[in-house]
């Protein structure tokens, strides 16, 4: 097993394909420069280009803030979901989502309250095709243990519905997460 050679210098994790296969996302404590402070963990990608990875581009300022980013999921038209800590977060950890317009993301906004909630919701896989999400929540008063596992999927108007326990033939006593 070899080190990707874009990785290998800092703590670069949960890493994700884009629907395309060509674009690999991950989370990363690097500089934003060489030879700089090492900062919190952002989201960065990589692009495969005549079977070469480049240099790894962080996501910039709308997506990455003074807080720590966690495990990307992108869609098809870009759209791109993470969990983060902000301070206008529903509640303790939140999923929040960003567009990608003309090339540029949106500002994120926390998925609604039919995934979110007052308790921890974090580590989201969702479909390409934004029809499903899949999430680890902890606290919620169904929860089997230290965290399960919770599918919402888009209704007719594209609205989240209320996010329901997979359930014990998924779930354990402990901490279920990290779906894809």
């Amino acid at each position: 097993m070899d080190i990707a050679p874009f990785s290998g210098n800092y703590y670069d994790l949960e890493a994700t394909f884009a629907p395309d296969g060509k674009t690999l996302y991950f989370v990363s404590n690097r500089p934003l420069q060489k030879d700089s402070v090492i900062k919190d963990f952002d989201i960065w990608k990589t692009e495969k280009v005549n079977g070469i990875w480049q240099a790894p581009k962080n996501l910039g300022t709308i997506i990455n803030t003074a807080a720590d980013e966690f495990y990307p999921s992108v869609t098809n038209n870009g759209t791109i979901y993470f969990t983060a800590q902000y301070k206008n977060s529903k509640g303790k950890e939140d999923i929040w989502m960003s567009k990608l317009e003309n090339g540029n993301y949106t500002s994120p906004v926390s998925v609604s309250d039919s995934v979110n909630s007052e308790k921890y919701e974090f580590n989201a896989y969702v479909a390409p095709d934004e029809s499903i999400i899949i999430f680890t929540s902890f606290g919620r008063e169904d929860d089997l243990g230290g965290g399960d596992l919770y599918i919402s999927k888009k209704d007719a108007y594209g609205n989240w519905t209320k996010a329901k326990n997979l359930g014990s033939k998924i779930n354990s006593g402990s901490l279920d997460y990290c779906p894809f």
